[in-house]
């Protein structure tokens, strides 16, 4: 499995989506206009404002097995992420730790180490850039809590959204 940087090309962008869906917790929508809104809120934008920040697991055939899109920049203080509303509540969490990601896997490639590859790579790359901190939010007592507890992301703070709990996981970055 080869962890690369996305291209830009519309088949690996098909590739993530695909791959998005499958692992999304959200699987039926109002309209078409509902699953775009959905599609470019938790990816779309970040494969247009941040496509330096997407890397991909490819695997033997050359397909995506995986993604992580990230962002350096602190969501409380970005206007493009001013529709989610538990940054604002997180804010003085996000000053601290203010690049996020979102990472997902083709269901056939998970607990084989390829989403700890891709945190990785993105994690050096936000080393390089200087960022002290990056963090994900994620719900309160689900199963991915562990897999990012094992990469060194902490609780930091919780809160509630959407009628459920979320936890706001913050990883420090030494710097070499």
């Amino acid at each position: 499995m080869d962890i690369v940087r996305w291209d830009g090309s519309p088949v690996a962008r098909d590739g993530i989506e695909t791959i998005f869906f499958e692992a999304s917790g959200t699987k039926d929508f109002a309209s078409a206009d509902a699953r775009d809104a959905f599609l470019e809120r938790w990816l779309g934008r970040y494969l247009i404002h941040d496509p330096s920040h997407v890397f991909m697991a490819i695997d033997g055939q050359g397909a995506v097995a995986g993604y992580l899109v990230g962002c350096l920049d602190d969501p409380a203080r970005t206007p493009r992420f001013s529709d989610i509303g538990y940054f604002a509540e997180f804010a003085h969490l996000t000053a601290r730790y203010p690049a996020h990601l979102h990472v997902n896997l083709a269901a056939r490639t998970r607990g084989a180490g390829v989403g700890s590859r891709l945190v990785e790579a993105f994690c050096e790359q936000l080393q390089a850039a200087g960022l002290l901190g990056v963090h994900v939010v994620t719900g309160q007592g689900v199963r991915n809590v562990g897999f990012y507890e094992r990469l060194g992301f902490f609780e930091r703070g919780v809160a509630a959204f959407n009628g459920h709990g979320i936890v706001f996981l913050g990883r420090d970055l030494a710097l070499n």
